[in-house]
């Protein structure tokens, strides 16, 4: 089974709604799912009352308020029942393809850390997880553009076996570079990171940064991000979701993951061999090439959907 983390907002405005949906979906997922909320905002005590959610209110934070996930993971690891566990950010709904896709992974390897894209809700568009029926919704939503695709830049949930993140340096949770110092750790450790964009699915749903002190400009530019950039040598060439080896095909197969061969090869040399310049050599013909978008390949909005539909009717 599944035991989910999360570190909310303040339960207020639009958060409020963004997070009680998103906790009643993952609820939903399954009568055993294990949810443990971290940080004392205003409302968390009520939501996971709520939920039947375990509160974790003391949890070592950035010095501009951004949680620790090694803080979080640590509790996780020892306390949670279920050596399946995901970190998702509270404003994300999902289904029970989370679970299925877990439970593939296994098939393959003993450890491994599952990322994948969202879809975004654009500004005013509600999706309700208490409508049974809400995933039919989705491709009425994205033929009239008020569902869209993220890209392979921002990673909201990670799921792993329990144990994987030792010795990780510090990573703030709700700040730029986060998601890249987690894979780069996974690159790095050679754990298996799984492409799960066509498997799992994942729904965004619209918010503002006015929670944050300083805003937009602190997560994306503030001392958090410089930090983490520092500490785990995040300056150039970042791994995005499309990095990942491996990946779940749209047929529910594993497959070779998105990386062109140039990118492959500069992740080989990087983190396999440890061979920095010659690295930047393959960084350099790809840009040369077009562009970072030539990376990887792009999965149309329609596969995606389709694809989540296919793995939803497996639940």
């Amino acid at each position: 089974m599944l035991t989910i983390f999360c570190s909310p907002k303040p339960f207020t405005n639009e958060a409020d709604w963004n997070q009680r949906n998103a906790l009643l979906s993952w609820k939903a997922i399954h009568p055993d799912i294990e949810l443990y909320i971290f940080g004392s905002p205003a409302g968390a005590a009520e939501a996971a009352s709520e939920i039947n959610a375990v509160l974790v209110p003391d949890i070592e934070c950035s010095p501009s308020g951004a949680p620790s996930f090694n803080a979080m993971e640590r509790y996780v690891c020892k306390h949670g029942k279920y050596d399946f566990q995901l970190y998702v950010n509270c404003d994300i709904i999902l289904n029970a393809t989370v679970l299925i896709t877990l439970r593939e992974c296994t098939k393959l390897f003993n450890r491994f850390l599952i990322v994948g894209e969202r879809l975004d809700l654009v500004k005013g568009q509600v999706i309700d997880v208490r409508d049974t029926d809400w995933t039919k919704s989705l491709l009425s939503m994205a033929k009239s553009g008020y569902l869209r695709t993220h890209g392979p830049t921002g990673v909201d949930y990670f799921g792993f076996t329990r144990g994987i993140w030792h010795n990780l340096k510090t990573v703030y949770m709700g700040r730029a570079l986060c998601d890249q110092a987690l894979l780069n750790y996974c690159l790095k450790q050679n754990i298996p990171i799984i492409d799960t964009t066509q498997s799992v699915m994942a729904i965004h749903q619209f918010h503002g940064y006015s929670h944050i002190e300083g805003g937009k400009q602190e997560v994306f530019f503030g001392i958090d991000r410089t930090s983490m950039a520092k500490e785990h040598h995040l300056a150039h060439s970042l791994p995005v979701i499309t990095d990942a080896e491996w990946m779940f095909s749209g047929d529910g197969s594993m497959t070779h993951g998105r990386r062109t061969k140039l990118r492959h090869l500069e992740l080989i040399l990087r983190y396999k061999y440890q061979y920095h310049w010659p690295a930047y050599f393959f960084r350099a013909l790809q840009y040369l090439g077009g562009s970072v978008t030539s990376r990887s390949t792009n999965v149309s909005i329609d596969d995606t959907l389709l694809s989540w539909e296919r793995f939803s009717e497996s639940v």
